[in-house]
């Protein structure tokens, strides 16, 4: 059935209203009528069951509450390095799939992309509309949080409990215990940041400035890996361990 986010807490049977684009997708994407039921999600992901009151408002009264929780047991801040093209709206879709709770974009040594806070700022609203149609896609209770761009000197502001960066230089040397053991210390609640470079990695001196800030330097197994691919890959293995593998 499809979902809906809207930007205000829910009441007990009161009628809400959807926004523009929403009105829009309800009535012209999906055919929905009057009397049709959608699933609405509100602040602070609750999860409720409703029908369309008014199709040409987005009118919604809610039926039920739902016990639904599809979230992680874990909060994964992805902090990745801005990659060309159109890689980083693919890792926002997919991350935010694989149950990313943060996403930060950096700027590192090796970045061909040129960008500040100020033009960062000004694609976030394509950014956040990413962010919340895979969210509707993939039956999340949030929408992920994107922060604007950061240099390697801010870092320290968005680590977590446990912290790791890809790094191919250790996949090389056949090192791939630090990724197994840091999963194996994950428990419900815990906040993790996953750190991945663009294109080009990162340098020695930057994987050296992380790792004073106690963050551990971990290989993703054998294969260099894209990119776009590593974190994708890196979220996988923390679904897989916190979801399927217990």
């Amino acid at each position: 059935m499809q979902r809906y986010f809207i930007n205000e807490i829910i009441d007990n049977s009161i009628i809400i209203n959807l926004n523009e684009d929403d009105v829009h997708h309800l009535k012209n994407v999906m055919r929905k009528n009057n009397g049709d039921q959608i699933i609405c999600v509100d602040l602070k992901g609750k999860v409720y069951l409703g029908k369309i009151v008014d199709i040409n408002t987005g009118s919604i009264e809610v039926i039920e509450y739902l016990d639904e929780n599809n979230e992680l047991d874990v909060d994964v801040t992805l902090i990745y390095a801005l990659p060309k093209g159109d890689k980083f709206e693919l890792v926002l879709q997919k991350a935010t799939e694989l149950g990313v709770k943060r996403i930060v974009p950096l700027l590192s040594r090796r970045c061909v992309v040129k960008t500040n806070e100020q033009k960062f700022a000004k694609k976030m609203i394509r950014y956040q509309k990413i962010l919340k149609e895979a969210s509707e896609q993939s039956h999340r209770n949030i929408i992920p949080e994107i922060t604007n761009v950061i240099n390697l000197k801010q870092l320290g502001d968005y680590l977590g409990d446990y912290n790791l960066v890809a790094y191919e230089e250790l996949a090389k040397q056949g090192e791939h215990m630090v990724l197994k053991e840091t999963l194996k210390q994950l428990h419900s609640g815990a906040k993790i940041t996953i750190i991945v470079g663009c294109e080009g990695g990162f340098d020695q001196d930057e994987i050296t400035q992380m790792e004073l800030l106690g963050v551990k330097a971990c290989s993703l197994g054998k294969r260099i890996l894209r990119s776009e691919t590593a974190p994708l890959y890196f979220l996988s293995v923390i679904g897989y361990s916190r979801e399927i593998e217990k």
